[in-house]
């Protein structure tokens, strides 16, 4: 059974995923959900450090993906254990990508991402 954190950790992903990335509201909701000293490594490549670092990533990723962010329209497997949570994103058009977090005091302050 999961505990009310790992269930807040999950409604803030989703604010993450359908808002702050769908939205590329990169200083609002995305910053929000990011602790200013979070690790992301994003598909295996060199990792980010910091807010401001993964916010650049993200945007030169869009930028380089056609400039609109792929739609996420589904978390359909989201589940987590203590300050952990892992999230199945599935794109508008196909596609899927899976996202492990850990969270500290209800923002992220690791990220492991493959899509």
């Amino acid at each position: 059974m999961q505990n009310h954190q790992v269930n807040e950790n999950l409604k803030g992903m989703d604010d993450l995923d359908f808002v702050g990335w769908n939205q590329a509201d990169w200083h609002g909701v995305f910053a929000q959900h990011h602790t200013d000293d979070v690790l992301v490594d994003w598909k295996g490549q060199k990792p980010t450090r910091g807010i401001e670092q993964h916010i650049q990533a993200m945007k030169d990723y869009v930028s380089s993906a056609g400039g609109t962010p792929p739609q996420i329209t589904a978390h359909p497997i989201a589940f987590g254990s203590g300050e952990w949570t892992c999230v199945v994103g599935e794109f508008e058009g196909g596609g899927r990508m899976v996202t492990v977090a850990k969270w500290r005091d209800g923002a992220i302050a690791e990220e492991y991402i493959w899509a």
